[in-house]
């Protein structure tokens, strides 16, 4: 089990209830008749919407846990299943494969991605498309100040039953640019400290990414800068790169 997952399904769920601009991107990308695999899927954020559908999908978690608590979203069904996204063996290929929402950079290091990158090639076919979202890591948010707690979301926690903030700190070395994150989560009301998360993230760049693509033989067929689908440009929010096989 990994550090990210100090944090319980129910509260991931709460606490990215907002977390909703990505989907109609996902249900026009992914159709009925494709076959899907999501990696780092969660607690079925994306993955609900997309089965309800009638999208042949699934989804791979590293924990345990989530997997569990998003099969229960579904009776008599599991399309959620415990995985590494480093090095997974599913014995099937899919017509499109994924990594949203950033999950990307909980792969901390090039090895690690290049490791999941091959992964991904076994369950692929010719015209298999591989679609991975990311923010842009600009220098506003990595060089701040490392003192400056900043408010990120603020949720009901269903757990606790009372309104919370997250409080974020942050550091960032640049020279493994790795970011080291703290959320402290606070009872919006009394302003008390419930719960502390420490992670990390590695911080990948578009140079890199195409970098490292083109390494393990794969093909940037887009890279957008919106879930518009509009060009990636030098003030883009977003990199959501479109890859196949060469």
């Amino acid at each position: 089990m990994v550090q990210y997952y100090i944090i319980s399904p129910q509260t991931y769920d709460d606490q990215f209830w907002w977390k909703k601009d990505d989907i109609e991107f996902w249900k026009e990308i992914i159709t009925s008749n494709n076959k899907v695999l999501e990696l780092a899927s969660g607690t079925g954020r994306i993955g609900l919407p997309l089965i309800k559908n009638d999208v042949d999908y699934t989804g791979l978690d590293i924990s345990d846990d989530y997997v569990n608590f998003a099969n229960l979203k579904f009776a008599n069904y599991n399309p959620f299943i415990q995985g590494d996204m480093k090095d997974f063996q599913l014995k099937t290929n899919y017509d499109v494969i994924f990594i949203g929402f950033n999950s990307l950079l909980h792969l901390l290091s090039e090895k690690d991605f290049l490791m999941c990158l091959n992964s991904i090639k076994k369950h692929m076919h010719s015209k298999t498309k591989l679609y991975i979202d990311l923010f842009v890591p600009h220098a506003s948010f990595l060089y701040r100040d490392e003192s400056s707690k900043v408010i990120v979301m603020e949720f009901f926690d269903s757990q606790q039953q009372h309104l919370s903030i997250i409080e974020e700190t942050l550091s960032y070395n640049d020279t493994n640019e790795i970011v080291s994150v703290k959320w402290r989560y606070k009872n919006k009301t009394t302003n008390y400290i419930y719960n502390i998360f420490d992670f990390k993230m590695k911080i990948y760049y578009p140079d890199s990414i195409n970098r490292i693509l083109s390494d393990a033989g794969l093909n940037v067929i887009n890279l957008w800068g919106s879930y518009n689908k509009d060009s990636f440009t030098d003030i883009s929010e977003l990199q959501i790169y479109e890859i196949g096989l060469f």
